[in-house]
């Protein structure tokens, strides 16, 4: 087990009270288990016969980071419960990177059934009420009703079931195959992530679809490679499937067999995934092509094409570390793929027309005129349509009169539990509800629930290239939660 040491110094000058936290986040040295005295994790273990409460991670943009549960937000600062201090801890938002609320999910997400993206890059989740030339009511189960004007309106996406995600998460380790190599426990899940810094794999059947998107989050320290196990036909361990493997300075595709080996399909160089401190990755995959395309931070790597047969026997996905490399891997998600790659996301793009996307794959310019009773009304120029929102993929709209809210000095940017993200000045947050203002939607009041992490000091994220989820969680020592 390793122990990090945890100092907590309470300057006493003035009231309210600051604390300044220091952690060792030094990369520790995987190892076999040894036996030694077992020191139980707060409220429980895995010793413990029920299961250890959620907590909260808090991270600073030193990139030191406190566990405890968020108490509330609000003039003052940060209110902060810490298993390691008696009394509350009050911090400046000022010193924050992010807070994950992991304590906070209970499940309340109602299913929406339209994402809204913004000129500013936010994507609302909500149900369409109207849509006319000047503003569109947007229903939601966090918020009530939010009015945000047309002008600042970028795409409608349809959460239809052919876009709908296969996999979101992970929440747990329960629902994975883990494999205990090397004679320890391979991999554990903690703060939202499966972690693993010891020769094993961990794998979970997600019935990847003929088009698939599989993407997560990465942060990779160490030597070794790291291995990704895409159409397995087994969870505990590689089957017959394709094996991704990547490592501090390439990766490579192999074409994997249990009885016979593995055949080399190429490599590339890739320095992205240990420069930073995180990545966020991206497989697409079209059996039909015997292609596989791996995207890293938005930018094409390499695609591969496999001259046999598609090798992929099943539908798992799996991990595989190995000793000398630590690994966490957050924000799973995985879905159909229309097998398009979209190079016109630009917000900065001046069209003049509006676009549908249908679901038979036509498409559609003209001009969106209103949305009302689930139906889209939309003027072309050879006809006008009324369309069922249940037949719309997607519909991007014009960008010669849009506008965009300017990000605020404060501003804090909050992610949803069921996909996408908000922008806003936060006023104040506690239990009983998150209070927040935006250009974007004027003032509202969220449930508390709502979110799944918050990020603070955004400019300070993008002037450093920091990710947002920029700290890793190194202390792979504690059971499954």
């Amino acid at each position: 087990m390793n122990i990090r040491p945890l100092i907590i110094t309470m300057l006493l000058a003035s009231t309210p009270a600051w604390a300044r936290i220091v952690v060792d986040d030094s990369v520790p040295e995987p190892a076999a288990e040894k036996p030694g005295i077992q020191v139980p994790g707060p409220k429980g273990g895995a010793d413990n016969a029920q299961t250890p409460a959620a907590q909260d991670s808090l991270t600073f943009l030193n990139k030191d980071q406190l566990h405890g549960i968020l108490l509330k937000i609000d003039n003052s600062g940060l209110s902060w419960q810490s298993p390691e201090a008696h009394d509350p801890i009050l911090f400046k938002t000022a010193d924050l990177s992010e807070i994950k609320l992991d304590s906070h999910h209970s499940g309340n997400a109602a299913k929406s059934a339209e994402r809204i993206t913004l000129t500013n890059g936010d994507e609302l989740p909500g149900n369409i009420v109207t849509l006319d030339d000047k503003t569109l009511a947007l229903d939601t189960w966090y918020a009530g009703r939010i009015s945000i004007p047309r002008a600042m309106l970028r795409r409608i996406t349809p959460l239809s079931d052919s876009n709908a995600s296969l996999y979101e998460g992970p929440t747990g380790i329960g629902d994975w195959s883990v494999g205990r190599m090397g004679g320890g426990r391979s991999w554990i899940f903690r703060d939202g992530a499966l972690i693993g810094n010891n020769y094993g794999t961990i794998g979970r059947d997600m019935k990847l679809p003929d088009m698939s998107n599989i993407e997560f989050d990465l942060v990779l320290r160490g030597n070794s490679p790291f291995s990704i196990g895409l159409y397995s036909d087994r969870a505990d361990n590689f089957g017959n499937c394709y094996m991704l493997q990547l490592s501090n300075g390439y990766t490579e595709l192999q074409r994997f067999s249990r009885l016979g080996g593995s055949n080399d399909l190429g490599s590339t160089q890739l320095q992205s995934v240990m420069r930073h401190e995180k990545s966020h990755i991206q497989l697409r995959v079209n059996k039909e092509k015997k292609s596989i395309w791996l995207i890293v931070d938005d930018k094409m790597v390499k695609e591969w094409t496999d001259p046999g047969d598609f090798n992929g026997a099943g539908g798992n996905l799996i991990f595989s570390c190995q000793p000398g490399t630590y690994v966490r891997i957050s924000n799973i998600k995985v879905s159909k793929w229309d097998g398009k790659f979209d190079d016109s996301d630009s917000p900065d793009e001046k069209t003049t027309d509006d676009t549908v996307q249908l679901a038979n794959e036509d498409k559609v310019t003209g001009k969106l005129e209103s949305i009302q009773d689930g139906k889209a009304k939309f003027s072309s120029s050879y006809a006008e349509l009324n369309i069922p929102l249940e037949r719309i993929e997607q519909v991007d709209l014009s960008g010669a009169h849009t506008d965009q809210a300017q990000q605020g000095a404060s501003d804090v940017r909050a992610y949803f539990q069921e996909g996408g993200s908000v922008t806003m000045q936060l006023a104040q947050w506690d239990a009983s509800g998150c209070t927040g203002s935006s250009p974007n939607f004027g003032k509202a009041t969220f449930s508390p629930d709502a979110f799944s992490r918050i990020v603070f000091n955004l400019s300070a994220h993008q002037e450093n290239g920091a990710p947002d989820d920029s700290a890793a969680d190194n202390s792979g020592d504690q059971g499954d939660q």
